[in-house]
């Protein structure tokens, strides 16, 4: 019987801590859709986003911070 490999599930598509993410991450991590981010990424104060060519990541810390004082 061939062996399966064992991938870990835990945390998919999530970004990982002191790294970049994605919108579809974010999405991920925080169960919205993609215009619902998008949407906040519009708001004054929301971190600015990297580039890398077509790339676009945000600082996953800064998002955090901003969605933590958004809430308050």
């Amino acid at each position: 019987m061939a062996k399966i490999a064992n991938h870990n599930t835990i945390a998919p598509n999530l970004p990982i801590p002191g790294a970049r993410g994605t919108a579809a991450q974010f999405c991920t991590k925080y169960q919205i859709s993609r215009t619902t981010f998008w949407r906040w990424s519009k708001k004054p104060g929301f971190p600015t986003p990297m580039r890398f060519g077509r790339s676009v990541r945000w600082d996953a810390e800064a998002v955090d911070a901003f969605l933590t004082q958004a809430e308050a």
